[in-house]
């Protein structure tokens, strides 16, 4: 259900993705910049430099990138990751902060009630996000017209991975014990009605299964109870399983993408191995407080599309388990509101049935 273009489905060559110069992409912030002030303009009748955004950033200022989780976990790598080289394009300092908690349900908060001059910008990646909005019981302060997207810079596979010890040598053998003892296998969340709990509802119902959902505070827990056999599986994203993979603590047995994994390449996808379902992704997306300048917003945009095409940002993205791949922010926002009318009913589903 979680279907996302892509603009590669592989690492590739620099001259394959068009990287630019660093001139040109440069040029690129300071135009995208000039053009969105000026269609602002016009359309809101105000000529104001600060209110239009047209002299963002000003020298010498810091810009907060809120990260929803902990120093350490995946969003925190990619952001640590992304923000030195989008604020060299910006001549400012980009600062990292870790706004932890509440299933980065106070994390996101901060950024939805952050002041709209593009010095707060912030993970809403998706499908993820929808989970804590969605969800009534996680009390947000925020949905979807509380941000407005700067664009999404990568994509992270979801695969289906076991303990090294697991009885389990392939998803087969797997969903044949599931199938045999409905609602006794055990599979681990990183959240209540986050994307791994839609994503195994959607397994589900396709597949006619019936797991024994166990949820954690994050990404980093569910991986741990993962190792420890706490729990049978676990499903979730590439940059999640990637370290424990390569340490050998977890086999991963299937990708469930509509191509294989350029990090997993001897793993076949679920749909390789007999199990029609539709690909799932996550989108790691960029937004700001609703609200912020148009110009404001294009310069941001313009500096994370340059750092996501940057050849050194790349290879840290490749090595951190994701799959650089550009989206503007007019396709995020389109690709949000879409997903949300998909992921909307299946979430009021699964907890009604809870």
């Amino acid at each position: 259900m979680f279907t996302t273009p892509r603009i590669e489905n592989t690492p590739a060559s620099p001259k394959r993705r068009g990287w630019a110069s660093r001139s040109t992409r440069l040029t690129a912030v300071v135009a995208a910049a000039a053009i969105a002030s000026l269609l602002s303009a016009c359309a809101t009748g105000t000529a104001g430099a600060a209110d239009d955004g047209a002299e963002f950033p000003e020298a010498g200022s810091t810009i907060e990138w809120i990260v929803p989780s902990a120093a350490g976990a995946g969003n925190d790598i990619l952001a640590r990751i992304m923000a030195p080289a989008m604020g060299e394009d910006l001549g400012v300092n980009i600062k990292v902060v870790n706004k932890e908690g509440g299933n980065q349900v106070i994390g996101l908060n901060a950024l939805a009630s952050a002041k709209p001059d593009g010095l707060t910008l912030g993970f809403t990646n998706i499908p993820s996000i929808f989970g804590r909005y969605l969800d009534p019981s996680k009390q947000a302060g925020f949905d979807r017209e509380s941000f407005a997207p700067v664009g999404s810079f990568a994509l992270n596979d979801i695969v289906i991975g076991v303990n090294k010890d697991s009885p389990y040598t392939s998803t087969q053998e797997l969903f044949d014990a599931v199938k045999a003892s409905p609602g006794t296998i055990t599979v681990g969340t990183d959240s209540r009605a986050g994307d791994d709990h839609v994503n195994l509802r959607t397994l589900e119902k396709e597949l006619g299964l019936e797991f024994n959902i166990v949820h954690y505070n994050s990404g980093a827990d569910k991986i741990a109870a993962l190792v420890s056999g706490e729990v049978d599986f676990a499903l979730g994203g590439v940059s999640s399983f990637i370290g424990q993979a390569k340490s050998g603590e977890i086999n991963v047995l299937s990708v469930l993408s509509d191509v294989p994994s350029p990090f997993f390449p001897d793993v076949t996808t679920l749909n390789e191995q007999g199990f029609e379902v539709a690909p799932m992704s996550n989108n790691f997306a960029v937004s700001v407080p609703a609200g912020t300048p148009a110009a404001t917003v294009a310069a941001l945009e313009a500096a994370l599309q340059a750092a996501t095409e940057d050849p050194d940002v790349v290879a840290a993205l490749e090595n951190a388990g994701t799959v650089p791949n550009w989206m503007p922010a007019a396709d995020v926002a389109t690709l949000w509101e879409e997903r949300e009318a998909t992921t909307k009913p299946i979430i009021a589903e699964l907890i009604a049935g809870e």
